[in-house]
């Protein structure tokens, strides 16, 4: 089980890319069928309503998949669900044959950074209710999100969005409640020494950091901590620093309530000229064009 500390960084993140969401209500199936949503480019999800099918990758035994089970693809690795553990080649529409229902969806993250998330995620995520209790969170969540994709009411975007967001979170416990080897962002959230360093960034990213004071907060010697943090992380300390300091300008920025001095203060910068050359040597444009971008596109 993530801890508070994990919990909180992950929070930050998913808050950070706008999860939207594309369900398909839900589709029924008999005999001989085939489904796949291999090359949406985006993080597809499938929850077995009823009934009983069979999940093939490009390599390895097909999986079985039971009413109740939920599989997430993170990075649109190709798939194939199908009714039987052979792969169909040609469906048929016949009736005959047990009936399945199947729910189906696409979640996108809004920033077009890499996704740390799900870059640390497997190819293919399959969540087993353990209990009645779960099976029916999971069955609820997405009965849900099946009655809010069949709505035409104000605001079922948002409700969608939101939920989408839950069983996003939903997956992402599983995976992390799983016994399996983690890896990338989720090994060094989880890592006893660079999970700690990793937590205090996310939670005072105002601080005037520096390798010293990270290491230390780690347990681990400078160069130690720096090696471990980079190849878990996939970036060096201080640039993770800076990055996350300029995601969370630029959100602030998008506000015009907030002045770029305020910004600036608020993310630790001692001056605002300070702060205008860090967000442009990091994104490549200023404050003020961020902000004419966001007027026009809103």
């Amino acid at each position: 089980m993530a801890t508070a500390e994990q919990a909180d960084v992950i929070r930050d993140l998913l808050g950070a890319y706008r999860l939207s969401a594309q369900v398909y209500p839900e589709v029924r199936h008999c005999g001989s069928w085939s489904l796949s949503t291999s090359g949406s480019r985006k993080c597809a999800f499938h929850l077995v309503v009823r009934g009983t099918c069979w999940l093939h990758l490009s390599e390895g035994a097909p999986t079985r998949l039971d009413a109740g089970d939920l599989v997430m693809v993170p990075r649109d690795a190709s798939h194939l669900l199908c009714g039987s553990a052979r792969p169909v080649v040609a469906p048929s529409s016949a009736d005959d044959g047990p009936e399945l229902s199947i729910t189906c969806g696409h979640l996108e993250f809004g920033d077009t950074r890499a996704n740390p998330i799900l870059a640390a995620l497997p190819e293919i995520v399959i969540v087993r209710p353990r209990d009645e209790s779960e099976r029916e969170r999971v069955a609820g969540l997405t009965a849900l999100l099946r009655m809010e994709a069949r709505g035409t009411q104000p605001g079922t975007g948002i409700v969608l969005d939101k939920l989408a967001e839950l069983l996003f979170a939903m997956v992402l416990r599983a995976h992390m409640e799983s016994p399996g080897e983690k890896r990338g962002f989720l090994a060094a959230l989880t890592d006893s020494r660079v999970g700690r360093a990793l937590a205090a960034i996310h939670r005072h990213p105002d601080n005037h950091w520096h390798m010293d004071a990270l290491a230390a907060l780690a347990g681990m010697s400078r160069t130690a901590f720096a090696v471990g943090f980079g190849e878990l992380v996939g970036a060096p300390p201080m640039h993770y620093v800076a990055a996350l300091r300029m995601h969370r300008a630029a959100d602030l920025l998008k506000d015009p309530r907030n002045s770029v001095a305020a910004v600036a203060a608020h993310l630790g910068y001692r001056s605002e000229a300070a702060f205008r050359r860090a967000f442009k040597r990091l994104k490549g444009f200023g404050p003020g064009a961020l902000r004419r971008a966001h007027e026009e596109t809103s």
